[in-house]
């Protein structure tokens, strides 16, 4: 087993959620990948559990919320960041947010930054339709 660096962890955790999207259908691929360019920006000035509580919300109406909540939520699982999910999706991520401290939350915002970064540049490179 190789040593990867944390990038390459990220990476990896993300590309094949950012592919199974692009595989998908065009148009919601393209809500995605726009949601993915803005959502760094979005927890950036709003916060953590703001940015989540946005994502819940409109995730009733628009699919692409949900669908990158639950992408998140797989990739901190799998990275080890967040212990197994026994809740349903959607909800693990903003719960465990909701109840940790100030370094806990300022960590999960940290790593949840650096996700959302390799979206971003993943959907540049996967999803053609913009």
């Amino acid at each position: 087993m190789s040593i990867q660096s944390k990038s390459q962890r990220f990476a990896n955790a993300v590309f094949p959620h950012v592919l199974e999207v692009a595989d998908g259908d065009p148009t919601e691929a393209g809500k995605y990948k726009t949601l993915c360019k803005k959502a760094g920006s979005l927890l950036r000035n709003s916060g953590l559990m703001q940015t989540l509580a946005f994502f819940q919300a409109r995730g009733q109406k628009d699919i692409h919320f949900n669908i990158l909540t639950t992408h998140i939520e797989k990739e901190l699982v799998n990275l080890e960041i967040l212990p197994e999910n026994p809740a349903p999706p959607n909800r693990y991520l903003f719960e465990q947010v909701r109840h940790s401290s100030v370094p806990v939350y300022m960590y999960y915002t940290r790593e949840v930054l650096h996700l959302l970064n390799w979206h971003k540049r993943l959907c540049d490179t996967l999803i053609i339709k913009d």
